[in-house]
């Protein structure tokens, strides 16, 4: 068998076969949340749990309402981001109790005997089951090297390398190149791992011999008749064209597309969600909701930490430093004492004595492997972030959020440039999207472009899924905040 007969054979199989196998796997997940929230209802409640519901829609309708609105929000989507799948699995999941409810009334089933426990833990057990099972299939699948998408790219640069990354490390199904056309490959890494085909004027005729189906077109630097005459060549002989529009670092988690119809136009509506009043509201609810939570299990350890910090090193068990906060304005943050008291003079000497610290120190403005300040206390506690756990009162007091970007010192306003006037639009935050993502491994300037990229592209969902990813970064010690 030819490589063009392999690659059309499995382009032929895989787009049928993914949408069935998750499906058979979500059926598997409602099944099993139907039957362990009834049981979690009967071991609950303090009398004999009973469901009075017919056997077709334990089996039947309730399954197939959530295989509809997992595959209308677009659940099933390939080639779609982790978090996005998981957004739109919950909201899929929401609507589905909706319309399981609504049948109920339909069938004349009287709903007021349906238990609101069993429907909360039913929306529950079904978030969680949906997302475990699909993992385990689409890691099956990447394991084993099956159903992933054929893909040919157009273009040989750093934008095409970065797709690939991001689609084959970020748990969904993976894609997999079989050629990348381009008259330049600038980058190394492509060079070395995959088929390169070489001259744009024999696009299509490449796209034809290979028989793939999904082209990616990743070379921003073509005009706009350039762009045009290579869709419309390849359009007719693949079911999926994509293209990145040369607007990389614009903020897009909430771009909103507009189709002008009649002008062949498309509008890209990019909105600054902290710039409306009731977004900023809904931020404080979800801090003051959460926070409260955290707060509950919290109070132990915070006990804990205190003499911890109390009999470990001299001096007071709390380091309460001026920040910037919003609008400017300098707050007091509240720390456990992670150094010891003489710790300007610590680092004085030590950075005299050791260049190669001194040149870390003014990159990173903080130092990695080995700093001479920090206590036998704070090297566990800053690994771990437990010293920034009395931060919750800064975020009941609504002087910090639980995420948000960095709080930076007074005397790094000169240090910020032009950042300083975006980030202080908001609250700063415990923990935020730099320190998920390189952690104090990241530059100070990365850090200010991160916490630039967070304001931007603000949205409820980000905040969720920012600290979940906090505590994954905490537990793998991820260098210290």
């Amino acid at each position: 068998m030819n490589s063009k007969e392999q690659i059309t054979k499995i382009d032929t199989i895989s787009p049928y076969i993914v949408p069935v196998l998750v499906s058979m796997g979500d059926y598997l997940a409602i099944i099993l949340s139907e039957t362990l929230a009834f049981h979690l209802c009967d071991l609950i409640t303090p009398y004999k749990f009973y469901l009075d519901i017919p056997r077709a829609y334990f089996y039947i309708w309730i399954p197939a309402v959530f295989i509809f609105f997992l595959f209308y929000a677009g659940a099933n989507k390939r080639m779609t981001p982790y978090w996005e799948i998981i957004k739109n699995i919950l909201s899929a999941n929401f609507y589905s109790i909706i319309a399981a409810i609504f049948i109920l009334y339909l069938i004349h089933e009287d709903i007021t005997r349906i238990s609101r426990l069993y429907v909360i833990s039913l929306f529950i057990l079904a978030f969680i089951f949906i997302c475990v099972i699909r993992q385990i299939i689409i890691g099956i699948c990447n394991y084993m090297d099956i159903l992933k998408e054929p893909v040919i790219f157009i273009g040989g640069g750093k934008v095409t390398e970065a797709i690939i990354k991001f689609y084959n490390g970020n748990n969904c199904f993976g894609i997999k190149v079989t050629g990348i056309i381009d008259d330049d490959f600038s980058s190394e890494y492509l060079r070395k791992k995959y088929p390169l085909l070489k001259g744009l004027d024999k696009t299509a005729q490449y796209i034809k011999n290979s028989g793939v189906k999904t082209v990616i077109i990743a070379k921003t630097r073509l005009d706009k008749d350039s762009l045009i005459k290579l869709i419309t060549n390849i359009q007719t002989i693949v079911r999926n064209v994509s293209f990145i529009p040369n607007i990389i670092g614009t903020p897009i988690a909430n771009l909103d597309i507009r189709r002008i119809y009649r002008e062949d136009m498309v509008l890209l509506n990019i909105k600054n969600n902290l710039a409306y009043k009731r977004n900023r509201i809904i931020k404080r609810i979800f801090d003051l909701i959460m926070g409260i939570i955290i707060c509950i299990p919290a109070v132990p350890i915070l006990i804990l930490c205190y003499f911890w910090v109390k009999f470990d090193s001299k001096g007071p068990v709390f380091f309460n430093a001026k920040r910037i906060g919003k609008d400017g304005r300098e707050f007091t943050c509240y720390k456990f004492r992670s150094m010891y008291m003489d710790s300007d003079k610590i680092l004085a000497d030590y950075l005299v004595k050791n260049p190669e610290a001194k040149a870390e120190w003014y990159e990173f403005k903080k130092l990695h492997d080995y700093d001479p300040r920090v206590t036998k206390a704070g090297k566990i506690m800053r690994r771990t972030s437990l010293d920034e756990l009395p931060q919750l009162l800064n975020v009941l007091k609504g002087e910090m959020s639980l995420v948000g970007p960095r709080p930076y010192l007074p005397r790094e306003i000169e240090d910020m440039g032009d950042y300083y006037k975006i980030i202080i639009q908001t609250v700063p935050g415990i923990t935020g999207y730099w320190q998920v993502n390189g952690r104090s491994d990241v530059t100070f300037e990365g850090r200010l472009k991160m916490d630039n990229w967070y304001i931007h592209n603000w949205s409820v969902w980000i905040d969720m899924v920012l600290l979940f990813k906090t505590i994954k970064a905490v537990f793998f010690s991820k260098g210290a905040v």
